[in-house]
C-alpha cells in the first residue's frame, strides 16, 4: 500500500501531466531525480554533518530533533556578514565551506533542483525570481521509532502569517537512502478532490498558474477542505493508496478546465465540493524527490531500522519571502544566474544596502540577525 518506483532511470523531465497532478493532490514523486552521484555528494555532506554533531556530544535527535542546517549547525563559523541570505553569490561563498573538496552541492541547490521546482511555482519573473528558502537535513538516527516520527503538519504553517498568504514555497524531500515503512518515510494526504457544486464534475487544476494569488487561492482552498487526520498513523497506512507507477492519470473526461494552461480558475472555489482522498505512503529509491505544496499535509514514521534514514530537503518560494512588516522570514537567495545587480540590494523600504555591510538595524525588525527566524519558525519536519 504505497507509492513506489523501482526503474532505476533518471527522471528529471517534468511534464504538463506531472504539472497538474501537483496541483491537484498537492505533492507529486519523482523517483530516481537525481543522478547517482549527487546522491552521493549529499551523502557524504549528510555523514560528515552527522559524525561532527556526535563528535560534539550532541544528541541528533533529542537536541536538535533530527534536523540538521549546513551553515547554522556549528560545522563552520557562523558568517561574518548576514547579507548570504539575499545573493547567490555571497551564499556560494559561504556554503561551499560545508563540503568537502572537490564536492559541491551548488549545482544541485541552484540548477538541478530549481530546473524541476520551477514547474510548480508560479511563472517566474525578475520581480519575483525563484528563491532558496531553506534547506536541511532530515536525519533519523537508528532505532529511533519512539522519538523520530513527526505528526501531521503543513510547512506553511512553519512561516508568519502574512507571509503564507503571498508567497508560495514547494519543499524538494530527497531521499538519500532507499524509504519505506520501516525506516521512517512519509504518509502525504493529498489535497481533497474538488468537484463542481452544481454538475458534480471534476475539476482540474490548470497546469500551470501565473499569478501568485491565483496559486495561493487554490492550494489554499483545497487545504481548508481537510478533515481532521487519524489519530493512529497505522490507520491511515492501513487506507493508503498503492500508485505503482506514479505516471500521473489523464484528466478525468468530466472534468472541469482540464489541461488548462492559462493560471485561471473555472468557477469560483466558493462553488466546488471537495471529497477527500486517501493518504500515501511514500517508498521510493534513494535519489527520489516528493515535491510538496506548502498547504499539503503529511508526516513522517519513526526509524526502526539499524540504519540511519537521511533525507536533504531545499525549499524554494516564488519571490524573496518578507512579512506584512518587511522583516525577513528566511532566506530569500535568487537562484538564477548572479550578476553585478545583486552587489546592491534594496530592502523593502526602498533604502540601499551592499553585499560588504551588515543588515540594517534601525530598529523596526528588519535586518536585525536575531529576527531572521532561522530555527523554530523555518524548520521543518520529516
Amino acid at each position: 500500500m504505497a507509492a513506489s518506483q523501482d526503474n532505476p532511470t533518471t527522471t528529471t523531465a517534468i511534464t504538463e501531466g506531472m504539472r497538474r497532478q501537483f496541483h491537484r493532490d498537492g505533492f507529486l514523486v519523482v523517483p530516481n531525480a537525481l543522478e547517482t552521484e549527487d546522491v552521493e555528494i549529499l551523502r557524504r555532506e549528510a555523514d560528515c554533518l552527522i559524525n561532527y554533531l556526535i563528535s560534539e556530544n550532541i544528541n541528533i535527535m533529542t537536541d536538535y530533533g533530527g534536523i540538521i542546517e549546513p551553515i547554522t549547525c556549528g560545522y563552520i563559523d557562523p558568517p561574518v556578514s548576514q547579507m548570504f541570505i539575499l545573493s547567490k553569490k555571497s551564499y556560494s561563498h559561504v556554503r561551499d565551506q560545508v563540503p568537502e573538496e572537490p564536492d559541491s552541492v551548488l549545482h544541485i541547490l541552484f540548477e538541478k533542483v530549481p530546473a524541476m521546482v520551477n514547474n510548480f511555482l508560479p511563472l517566474e519573473s525578475e520581480d519575483d525570481p525563484t528563491c532558496l528558502f531553506n534547506e536541511q537535513y532530515i536525519v533519523k538516527t537508528p532505532d529511533s521509532a519512539d522519538i523520530s516520527s513527526f505528526e501531521w503538519h503543513q510547512d506553511s504553517q512553519y512561516m508568519d502569517t502574512s507571509a503564507q498568504e503571498a508567497f508560495p514555497v514547494v519543499s524538494c524531500w530527497i531521499a538519500l537512502d532507499n524509504v519505506n515503512l520501516k525506516n521512517g518515510t512519509l504518509l502525504v494526504e493529498p489535497f481533497p478532490r474538488p468537484k463542481d457544486a452544481t454538475t458534480g464534475n471534476y475539476i482540474d487544476p490548470p497546469t500551470q498558474f501565473q499569478e501568485r494569488d491565483t496559486y495561493i487561492r487554490y492550494h489554499k482552498h483545497l487545504a481548508s477542505h481537510y478533515v481532521n487526520p487519524p489519530s493512529n498513523k497505522m490507520t491511515a497506512i492501513m487506507k493508503a493508496q498503492h500508485r505503482p507507477s506514479l505516471q500521473p492519470p489523464p484528466p478525468s473526461p468530466s472534468a472541469v478546465g482540464a489541461g488548462s494552461t492559462t493560471g485561471t480558475l473555472p468557477n469560483d472555489p466558493k462553488e466546488w465540493v471537495c471529497e477527500s482522498q486517501p493518504p500515501v505512503l511514500v517508498e521510493v529509491p534513494a535519489g527520489s524527490i516528493v515535491f510538496l505544496s506548502g498547504w499539503v499535509r503529511h508526516c513522517s514514521l519513526g526509524n526502526s531500522s539499524s540504519k540511519f534514514r537521511r533525507a536533504f530537503m531545499p525549499q524554494y518560494s516564488a519571490g524573496k519571502v518578507i512579512t506584512s512588516t518587511g522583516g525577513m522570514v528566511s532566506l530569500a537567495v535568487p537562484c538564477n544566474e548572479y550578476d553585478e545587480r545583486e552587489r546592491e540590494w534594496v530592502d523593502p523600504r526602498g533604502r540601499m544596502q551592499s553585499q560588504e555591510d551588515e543588515l540594517i538595524d534601525d530598529g523596526d525588525g528588519f535586518g536585525r540577525t536575531d529576527d531572521l527566524e532561522f530555527g523554530d519558525d523555518v524548520e521543518m519536519e520529516d
